[in-house]
C-alpha cells in the first residue's frame, strides 16, 4: 500500500497537486503515492480504497490552497464543517491514528487558524506547514518537501536509498504466509544483540520465497535502511559474495592481502550505511547441522544489534539460533494459489477434484506450483485427468518434473527437492526411511519401530531418527513434549521414500516384515473389545488399513496372516457399533481369501463366518444364513467335524438361530436341512 497519502480539494488545487504527485512518484515510485483521482481503480468503491490507503499510509500531506478552507457544496454550504466531508474525514483519520501530517501551502494560501476549523481538526493548526511556490522556486520547494518527508518518516527515504541485491521473485501469487511473515519479523527484532533467525522446513515448502518476500516487504517499508544483503550459501563461497556486495553496492575498497574471512569482517566493520541491516543467507546446508553452521560462521556479522541475520535451511541448527518452522499451506491458501495459476473458473468448475489434488500434493507450495504451471500449459486438461495422472505415475508424472526457469525454487522436480537431503543420509538412516515409508499417512508410534528393530541399540536408533531424518526435515515429530514419540511423513516425502525403496534390494523382505508386524497388532484386538482396548489400538488402525490395501500382496497365508489385518479392522469398528465401517473390511477379507486361496480354503470359511456375524448384529438375517451354511460346509470338508474352527463356526450358527427365534423372524430362513434341523432343536430347548 502507498506510504504517502495526498489530501486535497479538486476545486482548490487540482493542477498543482498533480505536479506535486508527479515529483513524488518519480522520487519514491508510483505505488508509494496515493491520490484519489488516479489511485482508485475503475469499478472499485472509492470509499473502501480511501479507507485502506489511509490505514496503511505513513504520512498525510494536506495540500491547502486559497479555496481549501471555504470550499462549498452544490447547495452553497461550506464543506469543512460537514462531518461527511472527505477532506475532513481524511485528516480526522490521520489524527486518530497518530499519522504524521504535513500541511502544504500552495498558491500563497495561509495556514488555517483554530477558529477556522472544526474542533476535531484543531490539532492541524499546530502542525508545522511547508510553503510550496509555483514559480521558479517550485523545484527547490519540492526538494525541501522530500527532505521533510524523510524527517517525518525515515522509511520514505529508504524507498530508493537502500542498497540491496535481492533476486527477482518467480511466484505468480504469494498466499497463506502472513502469519509466518509477522512471526519472522518478531523473531528478528526481539533481541538487542545480533539476531540470527532460521526459516526451517522441508524441501519445496517455500523457505526461499518467504525470505525473499519478507526482504522485499521490508525494503518497501524501509525497515533496514542500512541495506539488505542476499547471499546464496550453495552457489559460491559466501565470503566472496559479501566482498562483491560491499564493492558493488557500498563502494568499499576491500583489502586483498588478507584471507577471505577477514575480508568479510572488514566489510561488516566498514559498512557505511546507517541503520539496521538485513543479511539473508539462503539454503544453509551440509552433511550435518554442525558442518552447515561451521561453513558460514566465519562470515557472519559481528554481534551488533544493527545486523539481523536470516537463514533458510532444512536443518535444525544450534540452540542459539531462533527457528521459525514453516508448515505447508492450508487448503484455502492452496486453492487460492491454484486459482492464480490456472484461473478461478477452472478450479471452481471441479472444486472437489481441486481439493483432492491439493491433498494429494500435501499442500506443498512447490508441488502446487509445478502442477498449476503444467495445467496452465495444458488448457485442454481437466483437473480429473491431472488427478488420474498423479495416481498412476506418482512422482514421475511430467507435471512434477518440469520446473520453469522463472520460478524462485531452483529444483527441477519434486524428487530433486528431496534428493539433496537424501544424499546426506547414512545407509542405516535410509533404511529407517524405507521402513517409515511403509506406514500410512498418520502418526507412527516410535515404539513400533523399536520393536521392529529388535536387538538394535535404542540410542543408536534414536540418533538415526533425530540427527538424520528429523534434523533434515524429512520426518516430523508430532507428539507433545513428554508424550510417547510419534513421527509423521509428508505425503510427497513418503512417495519419494517409496520410490527409493523400490530400488533397494531388501524391499521385499521389508514389506513382509511390516505386514507381519501389523498382523501381530491385529491379533491384539479381541472379538468384543472394551473401550480401553479400542483406545489402545486406535493409533494402529490407519496402518492396519495400509497393510490390508497397499501391502496386501505381502500378507502371507501362514497362521492366517492374510486375514488378520481385515479381522482386526472389522473387530475395531464392529466393537464400537460402527457396522457400516466394519462391513467393507469383512467383505474385502472374503474377496481376498477367495482370490488368493480358492473358494474352499478354511480361511474363506472364517471370512464368511465373520461377515455373517456382522449381518447378524445388524439384523440382516437373510444375508447371514447362507454365509454361515457355506462356512460350515467348507470347514466340515477341509477341517473335520471336531476341529476348533469348525466348532466355532457351528456354535456361531446356533447362536444366530437363537437370535432369529427370539426376534420372531424364522419365516425368512431357508429350507436348508441343516437350518431346519438346528432350528427344531433350538425351539425344543
Amino acid at each position: 500500500m502507498p506510504s504517502i497519502f495526498i489530501s486535497y480539494r479538486i476545486s482548490d488545487s487540482a493542477d498543482i497537486t498533480g505536479r506535486i504527485c508527479d515529483h513524488l512518484e518519480r522520487r519514491f515510485g508510483a505505488g508509494e503515492v496515493f491520490r484519489d483521482a488516479l489511485s482508485i481503480r475503475g469499478g472499485n468503491d472509492y470509499r473502501d480504497d480511501i479507507h485502506q490507503a489511509l490505514n496503511a499510509c505513513r504520512v498525510l500531506v494536506v495540500v491547502i490552497g486559497p479555496g481549501w478552507l471555504n470550499a462549498v457544496d452544490a447547495e452553497g454550504n461550506r464543506r469543512l464543517p460537514q462531518p461527511d466531508d472527505w477532506v475532513r474525514r481524511e485528516i480526522e483519520t490521520a489524527l486518530g491514528r497518530d499519522i504524521p501530517i504535513l500541511p502544504l501551502l500552495v498558491n500563497n494560501a495561509s495556514h488555517p487558524t483554530a477558529e477556522d476549523l472544526p474542533d476535531s481538526l484543531e490539532p492541524l493548526t499546530y502542525r508545522q506547514n511547508l510553503p510550496l511556490r509555483s514559480a521558479l522556486e517550485f523545484q527547490d520547494d519540492m526538494d525541501r518537501l522530500i527532505e521533510r518527508l524523510g524527517e517525518l518518516v525515515p522509511a520514505t527515504c529508504a524507498l530508493v536509498a537502500v542498497p540491496h541485491n535481492l533476486p527477482r521473485s518467480g511466484a505468480v501469487e504469494f498466499v497463506g504466509r502472513e502469519s509466518d511473515l509477522a512471526n519472522l519479523h518478531t523473531q528478528l527484532h526481539q533481541s538487542d544483540r545480533v539476531a540470527i533467525t532460521a526459516l526451517r522446513g522441508m524441501g519445496g515448502i517455500g523457505k526461499t520465497e518467504l525470505a525473499l518476500r519478507y526482504a522485499l516487504r521490508q525494503l518497501k517499508e524501509g525497515t533496514y535502511p542500512g541495506g539488505i544483503c542476499w547471499l546464496q550459501a550453495k552457489e559460491q563461497d559466501i565470503g566472496t559474495e559479501i566482498v562483491n556486495f560491499a564493492s558493488d553496492h557500498l563502494g568499499l575498497t576491500v583489502p586483498t592481502d588478507i584471507d577471505l574471512p577477514r575480508q568479510a569482517q572488514f566489510c561488516w566493520r566498514s559498512w557505511p550505511s546507517d541503520g539496521d541491516v538485513l543479511v539473508v543467507i539462503d539454503d544453509v546446508s551440509g552433511p550435518d547441522d554442525n558442518a552447515a553452521y561451521a561453513a558460514i560462521k566465519p562470515y557472519l556479522p559481528p554481534q551488533e544489534s544493527r545486523f539481523r541475520v536470516l537463514l533458510t535451511t532444512r536443518l535444525q541448527l544450534g540452540a542459539s539460533i531462533q527457528t521459525v518452522q514453516i508448515d505447508v499451506l492450508s487448503e484455502a491458501a492452496s486453492l487460492e494459489l491454484l486459482r492464480s495459476l490456472i484461473g478461478a473458473e477452472r478450479v471452481d468448475q471441479e472444486l472437489d477434484t481441486a481439493k483432492a489434488l491439493c491433498e494429494w500434493l500435501g499442500y506443498l507450495p512447490l508441488g502446487l506450483e509445478l502442477v498449476g504451471r503444467f495445467l496452465a500449459r495444458k488448457p485442454g486438461w481437466t483437473l480429473a485427468k491431472m488427478q488420474q495422472q498423479l495416481n498412476e505415475k506418482r512422482l514421475e508424472v511430467k507435471a512434477l518434473c518440469q520446473a520453469q526457469s522463472d520460478m524462485t525454487a531452483e529444483h527441477e522436480s519434486i524428487a530433486a527437492a528431496f534428493e539433496l537431503s537424501w544424499q546426506d543420509l547414512t545407509p542405516v538412516a535410509q533404511e529407517l526411511a524405507y521402513r517409515l515409508s511403509l506406514f500410512a499417512l498418520a502418526p507412527i508410534l516410535w515404539e513400533w519401530l523399536e520393536e521392529w528393530y529388535e536387538g538394535t541399540d535404542p540410542d543408536e536408533l534414536e540418533d538415526w531418527r533425530d540427527e538424520e531424518l528429523v534434523n533434515r526435515s524429512l520426518a516430523t515429530v508430532v507428539s507433545a513434549s513428554g508424550a510417547p514419540v510419534e513421527l509423521q511423513l509428508h505425503q510427497l516425502i513418503r512417495e519419494f521414500f517409496r520410490s527409493k525403496l523400490e530400488q533397494w534390494e531388501g524391499a521385499e523382505a521389508l514389506k513382509q516384515g511390516y505386514c507381519q508386524a501389523m498382523v501381530k497388532m491385529a491379533q491384539q484386538i479381541p472379538q468384543t473389545p472394551t473401550r480401553e482396548q479400542i483406545l489402545a489400538v486406535t493409533a494402529a488402525i490407519p496402518h492396519l488399513a495400509e497393510a490390508a490395501t497397499t501391502w496386501q500382496a505381502w500378507l502371507t497365508e501362514e497362521n492366517e496372516g492374510l486375514v488378520w489385518p481385515f479381522v482386526g479392522l472389522g473387530r475395531f469398528y464392529a466393537g464400537q457399533g460402527a457396522y457400516g465401517q466394519a462391513e467393507p473390511w469383512w467383505q474385502e477379507c472374503l474377496a481376498v481369501t477367495r482370490d488368493r486361496l480358492g473358494d474352499d480354503h478354511p480361511d474363506v470359511a472364517t471370512s464368511m463366518n465373520n461377515l455373517a456375524g456382522l449381518y447378524r448384529s445388524q439384523g440382516r438375517y437373510g444375508e447371514a444364513e447362507p454365509l454361515y451354511l457355506a462356512a460350515i460346509a467348507i470347514a466340515y470338508q477341509r477341517l473335520g467335524e471336531n476341529h476348533p474352527n469348525m466348532q466355532t463356526i457351528f456354535g456361531n450358527f446356533v447362536g444366530f438361530l437363537q437370535a432369529v427365534v427370539a426376534d420372531g423372524q424364522t419365516s425368512i430362513l431357508s429350507d436348508h436341512p441343516i437350518t431346519q434341523d438346528l432350528l427344531r432343536q433350538v425351539r425344543e430347548q
